[in-house]
């Protein structure tokens, strides 16, 4: 799907940890729509039976909880872990949030709409959008966030490996803003941002 409408609708990826959500949170202050497609894949794995079933099927009982949702925990040590499961539980949900996030676009009432979407590049999805912003931190300070999230070394690192590396991520992207700081800092940039996509 290309654009057809006069929206500013802007894709916001980055790595794990540099702070794509509160960047988002931030735009949203400002008057954008915004969806995460995080968000969206949390849903769908609380509420979609049908995916529910499948994930269990291939996985076991062990990675549901006790109310009958999915554990994202126990999914996200297999999927980082093993390219194959990766790739199966993409296969399974991203043809979902795709129509989600497609549908947010096309129905949001806003001139200004944003999709924060991790894989955005991974998945060269930037014909769908006006322009694309990367947040960026170095890896010290995302191991850092990480560790302090509760995730091993070995676990971090597999979640860094599964996306493309960072400057590349760069190289690709409209704009960029610097996650590596604190959230006053970030926010300043998000606010000249929004001056300029404005």
């Amino acid at each position: 799907m290309g654009l057809t409408s006069p929206k500013t609708v802007v894709g916001l990826t980055g790595g794990i940890a540099c702070g794509k959500s509160t960047a988002l949170q931030e735009f949203a202050k400002l008057g954008w729509a915004v969806v995460s497609t995080d968000s969206l894949a949390s849903e769908i794995l609380n509420t979609d039976e049908s995916v529910k079933r499948q994930i269990e099927h291939r996985w076991g009982k062990g990675v549901m909880n006790r109310c009958g949702s999915v554990d994202k925990t126990a999914v996200g040590r297999i999927v980082f872990s093993t390219e194959q499961e990766r790739s199966w539980i993409e296969s399974l949900l991203h043809p979902i949030i795709r129509s989600k996030w497609l549908s947010f676009i096309q129905s949001c009432p806003s001139q200004k709409c944003m999709v924060e979407l991790p894989l955005l590049f991974e998945n060269k999805l930037q014909k769908n959008f006006s322009c694309t912003i990367t947040t960026y931190a170095p890896k010290s300070v995302i191991l850092k966030r990480l560790t302090y999230r509760g995730f091993s070394p070995k676990e971090s690192n597999a979640r860094l490996h599964s996306q493309l590396p960072l400057d590349e991520k760069v190289q690709l992207s409209d704009y960029i803003l610097w996650g590596g700081g604190n959230s006053p800092f970030l926010s300043l940039q998000v606010e000249h941002l929004d001056y300029v996509l404005s």
